[in-house]
Protein backbone atom coordinates (compact mmCIF):
# COMPACT_ATOMS: atom_id res chain seq x y z
CA UNK A 1 0.00 0.00 0.00
CA UNK A 2 2.51 2.21 0.06
CA UNK A 3 3.27 5.26 -2.14
CA UNK A 4 6.89 5.53 -4.28
CA UNK A 5 8.64 8.43 -3.34
CA UNK A 6 8.70 9.56 -7.04
CA UNK A 7 4.75 9.87 -6.57
CA UNK A 8 5.14 11.94 -3.22
CA UNK A 9 6.86 14.58 -5.09
CA UNK A 10 4.60 14.61 -8.25
CA UNK A 11 1.72 15.23 -5.47
CA UNK A 12 3.75 17.34 -3.66
CA UNK A 13 4.31 19.56 -6.45
CA UNK A 14 1.22 19.46 -7.95
CA UNK A 15 -0.52 20.76 -4.26
CA UNK A 16 2.40 23.72 -4.76
CA UNK A 17 1.64 25.14 -8.13
CA UNK A 18 -2.06 24.88 -7.57
CA UNK A 19 -2.05 26.88 -4.80
CA UNK A 20 0.26 29.16 -6.25
CA UNK A 21 -0.91 28.66 -10.06
CA UNK A 22 -4.68 28.77 -9.96
CA UNK A 23 -5.40 28.03 -13.82
CA UNK A 24 -2.87 25.19 -13.72
CA UNK A 25 -4.56 23.72 -10.63
CA UNK A 26 -6.42 21.09 -12.26
CA UNK A 27 -4.34 20.03 -15.31
CA UNK A 28 -1.49 19.22 -13.09
CA UNK A 29 -3.95 17.96 -10.21
CA UNK A 30 -5.19 15.64 -12.45
CA UNK A 31 -1.98 14.41 -14.37
CA UNK A 32 -0.52 13.20 -11.05
CA UNK A 33 -3.53 12.03 -9.89
CA UNK A 34 -3.56 14.33 -6.86
CA UNK A 35 -7.36 15.28 -7.95
CA UNK A 36 -9.53 13.06 -10.29
CA UNK A 37 -10.02 13.03 -13.71
CA UNK A 38 -9.57 11.52 -17.11
CA UNK A 39 -5.68 12.41 -17.18
CA UNK A 40 -3.52 10.10 -15.30
CA UNK A 41 0.58 9.15 -15.58
CA UNK A 42 -0.20 6.27 -13.59
CA UNK A 43 -2.10 3.11 -13.83
CA UNK A 44 -0.71 0.58 -11.94
CA UNK A 45 -2.35 1.86 -8.07
CA UNK A 46 -5.66 -0.15 -7.44
CA UNK A 47 -7.74 1.42 -4.82
CA UNK A 48 -9.07 -1.61 -2.11
CA UNK A 49 -12.12 -3.23 -3.11
CA UNK A 50 -15.72 -0.88 -1.62
CA UNK A 51 -17.51 -2.83 1.23
CA UNK A 52 -21.05 -3.13 0.77
CA UNK A 53 -22.12 0.29 -0.68
CA UNK A 54 -22.82 1.94 3.06
CA UNK A 55 -25.29 -0.26 4.08
CA UNK A 56 -23.39 -1.50 7.03
CA UNK A 57 -23.59 2.76 8.30
CA UNK A 58 -27.62 2.16 8.47
CA UNK A 59 -29.11 2.01 12.35
CA UNK A 60 -31.42 -0.52 11.17
CA UNK A 61 -30.70 -3.17 8.57
CA UNK A 62 -34.50 -2.17 6.34
CA UNK A 63 -35.82 -3.08 3.38
CA UNK A 64 -34.43 -1.16 0.31
CA UNK A 65 -36.96 -0.35 -2.53
CA UNK A 66 -35.45 0.05 -5.75
CA UNK A 67 -35.65 3.78 -6.66
CA UNK A 68 -37.99 4.74 -3.93
CA UNK A 69 -40.12 7.83 -4.63
CA UNK A 70 -38.39 10.47 -5.95
CA UNK A 71 -35.83 8.38 -8.13
CA UNK A 72 -34.98 10.08 -11.71
CA UNK A 73 -37.45 12.28 -10.74
CA UNK A 74 -35.68 15.99 -12.20
CA UNK A 75 -35.54 19.23 -10.28
CA UNK A 76 -37.19 22.84 -11.09
CA UNK A 77 -35.86 23.84 -13.87
CA UNK A 78 -33.51 26.99 -13.61
CA UNK A 79 -31.30 28.90 -14.92
CA UNK A 80 -27.64 27.68 -15.16
CA UNK A 81 -24.65 29.93 -13.64
CA UNK A 82 -25.89 29.94 -10.01
CA UNK A 83 -24.45 27.11 -8.03
CA UNK A 84 -26.63 28.35 -5.01
CA UNK A 85 -29.50 27.61 -6.64
CA UNK A 86 -28.64 24.72 -8.43
CA UNK A 87 -27.56 22.67 -5.39
CA UNK A 88 -31.26 23.94 -3.57
CA UNK A 89 -33.03 22.83 -6.28
CA UNK A 90 -32.55 19.33 -5.15
CA UNK A 91 -34.65 20.12 -2.18
CA UNK A 92 -37.31 19.92 -4.37
CA UNK A 93 -36.83 16.22 -5.29
CA UNK A 94 -39.54 14.00 -2.93
CA UNK A 95 -37.22 12.07 -1.26
CA UNK A 96 -35.46 15.22 0.26
CA UNK A 97 -38.72 17.25 0.89
CA UNK A 98 -36.80 20.20 1.66
CA UNK A 99 -34.31 18.06 4.53
CA UNK A 100 -30.92 19.50 2.86
CA UNK A 101 -28.22 20.88 3.98
CA UNK A 102 -24.79 21.69 2.47
CA UNK A 103 -21.76 23.68 2.81
CA UNK A 104 -19.13 24.46 -0.09
CA UNK A 105 -16.36 26.37 0.69
CA UNK A 106 -13.39 27.83 -1.32
CA UNK A 107 -9.91 26.37 -0.62
CA UNK A 108 -7.24 28.42 0.50
CA UNK A 109 -9.24 31.83 0.89
CA UNK A 110 -11.99 29.79 3.08
CA UNK A 111 -15.24 32.12 1.12
CA UNK A 112 -18.10 30.23 1.38
CA UNK A 113 -19.38 29.73 -2.26
CA UNK A 114 -22.55 28.12 -1.73
CA UNK A 115 -24.60 26.86 1.88
CA UNK A 116 -27.99 26.32 3.15
CA UNK A 117 -28.51 25.51 6.82
CA UNK A 118 -24.63 25.04 6.92
CA UNK A 119 -24.67 25.69 10.96
CA UNK A 120 -27.10 23.09 12.11
CA UNK A 121 -25.32 20.17 13.34
CA UNK A 122 -26.46 17.33 11.53
CA UNK A 123 -25.86 13.48 11.96
CA UNK A 124 -22.62 13.24 9.81
CA UNK A 125 -22.42 9.00 9.34
CA UNK A 126 -19.11 8.06 8.24
CA UNK A 127 -18.02 11.38 7.06
CA UNK A 128 -16.65 11.53 10.65
CA UNK A 129 -13.94 9.62 9.59
CA UNK A 130 -12.63 12.63 7.71
CA UNK A 131 -12.72 14.17 11.13
CA UNK A 132 -11.00 11.13 12.73
CA UNK A 133 -8.23 11.39 9.88
CA UNK A 134 -7.67 14.72 10.25
CA UNK A 135 -7.37 14.58 14.09
CA UNK A 136 -4.65 11.44 13.15
CA UNK A 137 -2.81 13.07 10.75
CA UNK A 138 -2.41 16.25 13.31
CA UNK A 139 -0.57 14.04 16.11
CA UNK A 140 1.60 11.83 13.50
CA UNK A 141 3.28 11.85 10.57
CA UNK A 142 1.71 9.26 8.45
CA UNK A 143 4.85 7.30 8.34
CA UNK A 144 5.09 5.71 11.95
CA UNK A 145 4.13 1.85 11.70
CA UNK A 146 2.52 -0.21 14.80
CA UNK A 147 5.10 -2.80 15.89
CA UNK A 148 3.99 -6.41 17.44
CA UNK A 149 6.63 -7.84 19.25
CA UNK A 150 7.44 -11.04 20.31
CA UNK A 151 9.73 -11.18 23.72
CA UNK A 152 11.71 -14.43 24.36
CA UNK A 153 12.78 -15.33 28.45
CA UNK A 154 13.11 -18.34 30.40
CA UNK A 155 10.52 -20.60 28.79
CA UNK A 156 7.68 -17.60 27.88
CA UNK A 157 7.07 -15.92 24.92
CA UNK A 158 5.47 -12.89 25.86
CA UNK A 159 3.31 -11.30 23.02
CA UNK A 160 3.80 -7.52 23.08
CA UNK A 161 0.71 -5.37 21.41
CA UNK A 162 1.59 -2.13 19.76
CA UNK A 163 -2.10 -1.08 18.46
CA UNK A 164 -1.88 -3.55 15.29
CA UNK A 165 -5.13 -4.48 14.41
CA UNK A 166 -4.75 -5.28 10.70
CA UNK A 167 -2.31 -8.82 11.52
CA UNK A 168 -2.44 -10.86 8.70
CA UNK A 169 -2.03 -14.89 9.79
CA UNK A 170 1.33 -14.54 7.39
CA UNK A 171 2.17 -11.33 10.07
CA UNK A 172 1.61 -13.52 12.83
CA UNK A 173 3.30 -17.30 11.17
CA UNK A 174 6.36 -14.67 11.04
CA UNK A 175 6.42 -13.74 14.57
CA UNK A 176 6.11 -17.32 15.76
CA UNK A 177 9.06 -18.36 13.57
CA UNK A 178 11.19 -15.67 15.01
CA UNK A 179 9.71 -16.17 18.62
CA UNK A 180 10.68 -20.19 17.73
CA UNK A 181 14.39 -19.29 16.63
CA UNK A 182 14.84 -16.84 19.68
CA UNK A 183 13.88 -19.99 22.05
CA UNK A 184 16.25 -22.13 20.16
CA UNK A 185 18.96 -19.86 20.58
CA UNK A 186 18.28 -20.07 24.74
CA UNK A 187 17.87 -24.04 24.07
CA UNK A 188 14.37 -24.38 24.76
CA UNK A 189 11.73 -26.18 23.22
CA UNK A 190 9.09 -25.82 25.95
CA UNK A 191 7.37 -22.22 26.68
CA UNK A 192 4.26 -20.62 28.12
CA UNK A 193 2.40 -17.94 26.07
CA UNK A 194 1.45 -14.41 28.02
CA UNK A 195 -0.18 -11.72 26.04
CA UNK A 196 0.39 -8.21 26.89
CA UNK A 197 -2.21 -6.06 25.48
CA UNK A 198 -1.89 -3.47 27.97
CA UNK A 199 -1.30 -0.67 25.02
CA UNK A 200 -4.97 0.09 24.17
CA UNK A 201 -7.95 -0.54 26.54
CA UNK A 202 -10.63 0.07 23.53
CA UNK A 203 -13.64 -2.12 23.87
CA UNK A 204 -17.03 -1.87 22.51
CA UNK A 205 -18.60 2.04 22.84
CA UNK A 206 -22.63 2.13 23.73
CA UNK A 207 -22.71 4.83 21.79
CA UNK A 208 -22.74 3.01 18.80
CA UNK A 209 -26.29 1.13 19.77
CA UNK A 210 -27.78 -1.38 17.55
CA UNK A 211 -24.32 -0.70 15.09
CA UNK A 212 -22.15 -2.65 16.98
CA UNK A 213 -20.47 -5.55 17.14
CA UNK A 214 -23.42 -7.87 17.30
CA UNK A 215 -24.71 -6.67 14.51
CA UNK A 216 -21.59 -7.17 12.05
CA UNK A 217 -20.58 -3.26 11.96
CA UNK A 218 -17.13 -3.10 14.03
CA UNK A 219 -14.36 -5.22 16.19
CA UNK A 220 -14.32 -4.12 19.31
CA UNK A 221 -11.16 -1.51 19.75
CA UNK A 222 -8.27 -3.65 20.67
CA UNK A 223 -4.36 -3.37 20.90
CA UNK A 224 -3.50 -6.35 18.79
CA UNK A 225 -6.03 -8.48 16.32
CA UNK A 226 -6.07 -10.88 13.40
CA UNK A 227 -7.27 -9.50 9.83
CA UNK A 228 -9.08 -6.78 11.98
CA UNK A 229 -11.15 -9.58 14.72
CA UNK A 230 -13.36 -10.20 11.29
CA UNK A 231 -14.16 -13.94 12.16
CA UNK A 232 -14.90 -14.89 8.27
CA UNK A 233 -13.05 -12.13 6.72
CA UNK A 234 -16.07 -9.92 5.42
CA UNK A 235 -15.59 -6.53 5.82
CA UNK A 236 -19.76 -7.04 7.78
CA UNK A 237 -19.73 -9.91 8.84
CA UNK A 238 -19.24 -11.54 12.14
CA UNK A 239 -16.81 -10.26 14.51
CA UNK A 240 -14.29 -11.24 17.09
CA UNK A 241 -15.56 -10.08 20.95
CA UNK A 242 -12.22 -10.31 21.64
CA UNK A 243 -10.07 -9.62 18.94
CA UNK A 244 -6.34 -9.17 21.03
CA UNK A 245 -6.78 -13.02 22.72
CA UNK A 246 -8.62 -15.05 19.64
CA UNK A 247 -4.91 -12.99 18.37
CA UNK A 248 -2.31 -14.39 21.03
CA UNK A 249 -4.38 -17.74 21.16
CA UNK A 250 -3.98 -18.13 17.53
CA UNK A 251 -0.14 -16.83 17.62
CA UNK A 252 0.47 -19.65 20.22
CA UNK A 253 -0.97 -22.87 18.27
CA UNK A 254 1.41 -21.24 15.42
CA UNK A 255 4.34 -21.79 17.59
CA UNK A 256 2.97 -25.08 17.89
CA UNK A 257 3.14 -25.13 13.97
CA UNK A 258 7.09 -24.11 13.84
CA UNK A 259 8.25 -26.87 16.41
CA UNK A 260 7.45 -25.07 20.17
CA UNK A 261 5.92 -27.57 23.30
CA UNK A 262 3.16 -24.79 24.24
CA UNK A 263 2.44 -25.75 27.55
CA UNK A 264 -0.86 -24.25 29.39
CA UNK A 265 -3.50 -21.83 28.14
CA UNK A 266 -2.35 -17.81 27.08
CA UNK A 267 -2.08 -16.08 30.46
CA UNK A 268 -1.68 -11.54 30.85
CA UNK A 269 1.46 -10.30 31.77
CA UNK A 270 3.86 -7.90 31.00
CA UNK A 271 7.33 -8.99 29.29
CA UNK A 272 10.52 -9.11 31.30
CA UNK A 273 13.58 -6.09 30.97
CA UNK A 274 16.03 -6.76 28.64
CA UNK A 275 14.12 -10.00 27.31
CA UNK A 276 15.26 -11.22 23.52
CA UNK A 277 12.45 -9.79 21.20
CA UNK A 278 11.30 -9.95 17.47
CA UNK A 279 8.80 -7.95 16.13
CA UNK A 280 6.62 -7.13 12.93
CA UNK A 281 4.93 -3.95 11.72
CA UNK A 282 2.32 -2.64 10.07
CA UNK A 283 1.63 -0.64 6.77
CA UNK A 284 2.65 3.24 7.72
CA UNK A 285 -0.29 4.99 9.49
CA UNK A 286 -0.89 7.19 6.34
CA UNK A 287 -1.69 4.39 4.40
CA UNK A 288 -4.50 2.51 7.34
CA UNK A 289 -6.23 6.05 7.27
CA UNK A 290 -6.54 5.41 3.25
CA UNK A 291 -8.14 2.52 3.64
CA UNK A 292 -10.20 3.82 6.43
CA UNK A 293 -11.31 5.97 3.99
CA UNK A 294 -11.93 4.20 1.07
CA UNK A 295 -13.57 1.46 2.06
CA UNK A 296 -15.30 3.16 5.10
CA UNK A 297 -13.86 0.36 7.95
CA UNK A 298 -15.55 0.90 11.05
CA UNK A 299 -12.75 -1.00 13.28
CA UNK A 300 -9.54 0.84 11.83
CA UNK A 301 -11.38 4.39 12.42
CA UNK A 302 -12.06 3.39 15.50
CA UNK A 303 -8.38 2.43 16.31
CA UNK A 304 -6.99 5.57 14.70
CA UNK A 305 -9.58 7.54 17.32
CA UNK A 306 -7.98 5.43 20.03
CA UNK A 307 -4.29 6.33 18.43
CA UNK A 308 -5.44 9.86 18.42
CA UNK A 309 -5.99 10.00 22.28
CA UNK A 310 -2.81 7.49 22.96
CA UNK A 311 -0.96 10.17 21.14
CA UNK A 312 -2.56 12.52 23.57
CA UNK A 313 -1.42 11.25 26.71
CA UNK A 314 -4.91 11.05 27.75
CA UNK A 315 -6.89 7.53 28.79
CA UNK A 316 -7.74 5.31 25.53
CA UNK A 317 -11.36 4.27 26.60
CA UNK A 318 -13.87 4.73 23.64
CA UNK A 319 -15.23 8.09 25.26
CA UNK A 320 -11.98 9.57 25.64
CA UNK A 321 -10.75 8.26 22.36
CA UNK A 322 -13.72 10.34 21.03
CA UNK A 323 -13.16 12.88 23.23
CA UNK A 324 -9.90 13.41 21.65
CA UNK A 325 -10.86 13.21 17.97
CA UNK A 326 -13.03 15.83 19.24
CA UNK A 327 -10.41 17.77 20.63
CA UNK A 328 -7.91 17.87 17.47
CA UNK A 329 -11.47 18.93 15.31
CA UNK A 330 -11.95 21.99 17.51
CA UNK A 331 -8.72 23.29 18.23
CA UNK A 332 -8.18 22.66 13.96
CA UNK A 333 -11.58 24.48 13.55
CA UNK A 334 -10.38 27.26 15.45
CA UNK A 335 -7.42 27.53 13.81
CA UNK A 336 -9.42 28.09 10.27
CA UNK A 337 -11.44 30.54 12.10
CA UNK A 338 -14.85 28.50 11.81
CA UNK A 339 -17.39 30.30 13.18
CA UNK A 340 -18.34 29.77 17.36
CA UNK A 341 -21.07 28.20 16.98
CA UNK A 342 -20.30 25.75 14.52
CA UNK A 343 -17.70 24.43 16.91
CA UNK A 344 -20.53 24.93 19.91
CA UNK A 345 -22.63 22.37 18.00
CA UNK A 346 -19.70 19.61 17.15
CA UNK A 347 -20.26 16.10 19.28
CA UNK A 348 -18.43 13.25 18.55
CA UNK A 349 -19.22 10.12 20.32
CA UNK A 350 -17.17 7.71 18.30
CA UNK A 351 -13.84 7.16 15.74
CA UNK A 352 -16.23 5.85 12.95
CA UNK A 353 -19.54 7.54 12.36
CA UNK A 354 -22.10 4.49 13.72
CA UNK A 355 -23.44 6.07 16.23
CA UNK A 356 -26.20 8.61 15.92
CA UNK A 357 -25.58 10.79 18.84
CA UNK A 358 -22.48 12.24 16.54
CA UNK A 359 -23.04 15.97 15.23
CA UNK A 360 -21.21 17.75 12.57
CA UNK A 361 -22.37 21.20 11.07
CA UNK A 362 -21.59 20.82 7.20
CA UNK A 363 -20.19 24.46 7.53
CA UNK A 364 -17.69 22.91 10.27
CA UNK A 365 -16.70 19.74 7.58
CA UNK A 366 -16.41 22.14 4.48
CA UNK A 367 -14.10 24.31 5.96
CA UNK A 368 -11.84 21.34 7.27
CA UNK A 369 -12.15 19.55 3.73
CA UNK A 370 -10.88 23.18 2.06
CA UNK A 371 -8.09 23.40 4.19
CA UNK A 372 -7.01 20.18 3.10
CA UNK A 373 -7.14 20.78 -0.40
CA UNK A 374 -5.13 23.88 -0.07
CA UNK A 375 -1.90 23.18 0.48
CA UNK A 376 -1.52 25.29 3.46
CA UNK A 377 -1.51 22.01 5.48
CA UNK A 378 0.69 19.91 4.54
CA UNK A 379 0.44 17.31 7.50
CA UNK A 380 -3.43 16.71 6.61
CA UNK A 381 -2.65 16.54 2.55
CA UNK A 382 -3.10 12.64 2.49
CA UNK A 383 -6.55 12.86 3.02
CA UNK A 384 -6.74 14.73 -0.25
CA UNK A 385 -5.68 11.51 -2.39
CA UNK A 386 -7.45 9.17 0.37
CA UNK A 387 -11.04 9.93 -0.44
CA UNK A 388 -12.74 7.78 -3.26
CA UNK A 389 -13.43 8.94 -6.78
CA UNK A 390 -17.19 9.34 -8.22
CA UNK A 391 -17.75 6.32 -10.22
CA UNK A 392 -14.33 4.95 -10.02
CA UNK A 393 -12.74 4.15 -6.42
CA UNK A 394 -13.82 2.94 -3.23
CA UNK A 395 -17.50 3.71 -1.82
CA UNK A 396 -18.40 5.58 -4.74
CA UNK A 397 -17.63 2.83 -7.51
CA UNK A 398 -21.44 2.30 -7.98
CA UNK A 399 -22.56 5.92 -7.49
CA UNK A 400 -23.07 8.56 -9.89
CA UNK A 401 -24.18 6.18 -12.48
CA UNK A 402 -27.69 8.05 -13.08
CA UNK A 403 -28.34 10.48 -16.31
CA UNK A 404 -27.98 13.28 -13.73
CA UNK A 405 -24.88 12.57 -12.14
CA UNK A 406 -22.88 10.67 -14.40
CA UNK A 407 -20.87 13.63 -16.06
CA UNK A 408 -19.70 13.99 -12.65
CA UNK A 409 -17.91 10.21 -12.18
CA UNK A 410 -14.09 10.91 -12.09
CA UNK A 411 -14.47 14.58 -11.42
CA UNK A 412 -15.79 14.50 -7.61
CA UNK A 413 -13.89 12.97 -4.25
CA UNK A 414 -16.12 11.72 -1.18
CA UNK A 415 -16.78 10.22 1.37
CA UNK A 416 -20.26 8.77 2.39
CA UNK A 417 -22.47 8.14 4.90
CA UNK A 418 -25.72 6.29 5.63
CA UNK A 419 -27.23 6.27 8.89
CA UNK A 420 -31.08 5.80 9.50
CA UNK A 421 -32.47 8.61 7.80
CA UNK A 422 -29.15 10.75 6.94
CA UNK A 423 -27.35 10.10 4.19
CA UNK A 424 -24.30 12.57 3.72
CA UNK A 425 -20.82 12.75 1.17
CA UNK A 426 -18.40 15.02 1.87
CA UNK A 427 -14.66 15.45 0.09
CA UNK A 428 -13.34 17.77 -2.35
CA UNK A 429 -14.09 18.93 -6.09
CA UNK A 430 -12.83 21.42 -8.68
CA UNK A 431 -15.19 24.22 -10.05
CA UNK A 432 -15.46 24.41 -13.98
CA UNK A 433 -13.45 27.85 -13.29
CA UNK A 434 -10.64 26.05 -11.54
CA UNK A 435 -11.09 27.00 -7.88
CA UNK A 436 -10.75 23.77 -5.77
CA UNK A 437 -13.56 23.98 -2.93
CA UNK A 438 -14.55 21.36 0.02
CA UNK A 439 -17.80 20.21 0.26
CA UNK A 440 -20.57 18.71 2.58
CA UNK A 441 -24.08 17.20 1.74
CA UNK A 442 -26.38 16.48 4.15
CA UNK A 443 -30.28 14.52 2.75
CA UNK A 444 -32.16 14.32 6.43
CA UNK A 445 -35.36 13.42 7.15
CA UNK A 446 -36.05 10.52 4.59
CA UNK A 447 -37.97 6.76 5.45
CA UNK A 448 -35.08 4.28 5.55
CA UNK A 449 -36.69 2.40 2.49
CA UNK A 450 -36.02 5.76 0.05
CA UNK A 451 -32.44 4.90 1.36
CA UNK A 452 -31.14 4.97 -2.60
CA UNK A 453 -33.22 7.27 -3.63
CA UNK A 454 -31.89 10.05 -1.11
CA UNK A 455 -28.39 8.82 -1.90
CA UNK A 456 -28.46 9.29 -5.99
CA UNK A 457 -30.41 12.98 -4.69
CA UNK A 458 -27.21 13.73 -2.60
CA UNK A 459 -25.12 12.81 -5.45
CA UNK A 460 -27.45 14.50 -8.21
CA UNK A 461 -26.41 17.86 -5.07
CA UNK A 462 -22.84 17.26 -5.22
CA UNK A 463 -22.82 16.92 -9.27
CA UNK A 464 -24.37 20.47 -9.54
CA UNK A 465 -20.38 21.76 -7.80
CA UNK A 466 -18.38 19.95 -11.35
CA UNK A 467 -21.52 21.33 -13.72
CA UNK A 468 -20.42 23.03 -16.46
CA UNK A 469 -22.39 26.45 -17.13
Amino acid sequence: MALRASERVWRTTAIVMCAAVPAGFYVLGDLTDAFPGVLTVRADRESPAAGPPALAEEWERVAIDDGGPGAGVPPPAIAEGDLQERMDATAELPVVSGGLAYSVVEAGSGEVIASRDPDTPRVPASTLKLLTAAAVLRQYTGQEVLVTRAAVQDGVVTLVSGGDMTLSEEDLRALAESAAALAAEQGTEEVSVVLDDSLIEGGQNPAWGNNGTAGGWVTPTASLALDRGWLDGEQYGPKSVDPAGDAARRFAQLLGDVGLTVRGEVTEGTAPPGAASTEIHSEPLEEIVRETLQISDNTLAELLAHLVALSRGEATTPQSAAAAVEAEIRALGAELGVAEEDLAGLEIHDGSGLSRENRVPPALLAAVLAEVSSGEEPALEPILFDVPVAGLSGTLAERFDAAETEDARGLVRGKTGYLGGAATLAGVAVLPSGETVGYSIVVHGFDGADADAARAAVDRAASEIVEVD
